[in-house]
């Protein structure tokens, strides 16, 4: 079974595991821009690989931070895209 992530929560009867964190980043490169979608998808990877760890079936009330930060480059300022995510492991009884 996939892991459910959902940002509200879900009408079944679960137990509380634990809540999770997670960060992921994407950085500027030469000829390419930060992408968001690759952070949105790195940090919701990250989430389902914890919830895995801990057998758990879902994780509910995910909440999602972002950040545009900067890190020195090579020759220049690079932009950095930062995602930052929490939420409570679940698991159903039903």
């Amino acid at each position: 079974m996939s892991v459910i992530i959902t940002t509200g929560d879900l009408k079944r009867n679960y137990e509380v595991i634990d809540t999770i964190f997670a960060m992921d980043s994407n950085k500027e490169g030469f000829l390419k821009s930060a992408d968001p979608n690759l952070a949105f998808e790195g940090v919701k990877n990250q989430l389902k690989k914890k919830c895995e760890q801990l057998r758990g079936d879902a994780i509910v009330n995910c909440q999602f931070e972002y950040r545009v930060a900067v890190s020195d480059g090579m020759m220049s300022k690079k932009q950095v895209m930062e995602i930052f995510s929490y939420g409570t492991v679940i698991r159903f009884l039903d």
